[in-house]
């Protein structure tokens, strides 16, 4: 996919602005006013799932506003414009601001959110929302920003929870991340319109520890990244030949965080060479600090030829990847959900993944302990048995339509709860 310049993202960006105050002109004119969402999209696609994860929201909300609202989307990163663009989402820019970041933190603080208020009371992303005629904000990934909203009524989504979950891994340990998260949750959940999570276990463990009412509270299964159609994505032959590959690997699409559990993998592919089973394993993610630690280990076990490190993959090179592997072999820590799983049995690939996400996966995964090596080997020995593999494809395929069917559910509820919005939206607008 080409980049834009600043220049083309300038023109894109204006294009849609003015695009959306003609349209909110003459419907004013013509009495035909709808609730206006706005969608803010505030991750890069450096983020891997969690880009992902909020692009696919933000295309289910535009499904779900078509005829009934209007809709547009707003970005603080001018990276983010083409790819918007090219999905046919109104989009704008709005950076955030010095003011901005700081806002809700000064906010907690009684003198200065009483001189904020009074002196500064709308952050700049606000009254770029207000310009847009916007009514209610949903923020798509997790976000400190509604703390910096002073009017406007906001959707929040809670990806997971485990920093509380498994609060001894670095990245929820490290540099004050706990607290962070915690700030974050309590600080921008009880305010909530509603807060989206990925799961029923996601939304109890909401309410349960943000003290929050569970009817405020909406699970939505997770989709597969809408780049793993074959519309958006490079042939197989080419994505193995870019990353020089042969079909028949193990696959693991995560980034490299100590939770996403790589060393389990790499230790297994030791104990496979053990038996005589030389396969290689193939790792697609952006580095997270973890590099030296684990190439340092696949070195002690001389496994350079077989594990291999690609990095941060573009987004059109992820289908092929796989398509080309035995099996995906995802044994991470966090959850209760992944997109992973959702790719793998949407490509027709047999899974392995961790027991205690159980809810996701139901019958279409070999299950084993992240803990436990020896049952990650056997499960990847397993995985080569055709008639093993094939069954745990049918399963993958029959899941998949289940958490499909969930998912429009899911929609109708939210559907459900925009409708209610509106309605009270009239009390006063």
């Amino acid at each position: 996919m080409k980049s834009l310049n600043l220049r083309d993202s300038l023109v894109l960006v204006l294009r849609s602005l003015l695009y959306a105050v003609l349209v909110q002109h003459v419907k004013k004119i013509g009495g035909l006013l709808e609730m206006k969402i706005t969608a803010v999209f505030e991750t890069s696609r450096l983020e891997g799932g969690g880009f992902n994860q909020a692009l696919n929201a933000v295309l289910q909300m535009q499904h779900l506003s078509k005829n009934k609202f209007e809709f547009s989307v707003v970005t603080n990163l001018f990276e983010n414009v083409q790819f918007l663009v090219d999905l046919g989402l109104s989009t704008s820019v709005c950076e955030h601001s010095f003011i901005d970041q700081f806002l809700p933190r000064l906010r907690k603080l009684r003198l200065s959110r009483w001189i904020f208020t009074r002196f500064f009371p709308f952050s700049r992303l606000e009254m770029h929302l207000q310009r847009l005629d916007t009514d209610l904000v949903y923020f798509v990934n997790p976000s400190a920003t509604p703390n910096a909203l002073q009017t406007l009524n906001y959707i929040s989504t809670v990806w997971d929870l485990c920093h509380r979950d498994f609060p001894e891994f670095p990245e929820v340990r490290d540099s004050n991340e706990f607290q962070r998260r915690e700030t974050l949750y309590s600080g921008t959940l009880g305010a909530s319109m509603l807060t989206i999570t990925e799961s029923e276990k996601g939304a109890r463990a909401v309410a349960k520890r943000y003290d929050i009412d569970q009817d405020r509270t909406l699970s939505m299964p997770l989709s597969p990244s809408p780049y793993m159609s074959s519309s958006h994505s490079l042939g197989l032959d080419e994505v193995m030949l870019i990353n020089n590959l042969v079909p028949g690997y193990y696959f693991y699409p995560a980034q490299l965080w100590a939770h996403k559990n790589h060393i389990r993998i790499i230790e297994a592919v030791g104990l496979l060479n053990q038996q005589g089973i030389i396969k290689q394993v193939v790792f697609a993610g952006g580095s997270k600090g973890l590099d030296t630690y684990l190439k340092k280990h696949i070195a002690s076990l001389n496994l350079e030829k077989q594990v291999k490190i690609l990095g941060f993959v573009p987004n059109e090179q992820m289908r092929g990847l796989y398509e080309g592997c035995t099996a995906v072999v995802m044994p991470t820590y966090f959850g209760p959900t992944n997109i992973p799983p959702l790719e793998a049995w949407s490509i027709g690939r047999p899974l392995i993944y961790s027991s205690h996400l159980l809810e996701q996966a139901g019958d279409a995964a070999l299950l084993i302990d992240p803990d436990e090596v020896t049952e990650l080997v056997q499960a990847m020995i397993n995985v080569l048995d055709p008639i093993i593999a094939n069954d745990l494809i049918v399963k993958g395929f029959n899941r998949l339509k289940k958490i499909e069917a969930d998912r429009i559910t899911a929609e109708l509820n939210l559907l459900s709860k925009l409708i209610q919005f509106e309605k009270r939206l009239k009390c006063w607008h």
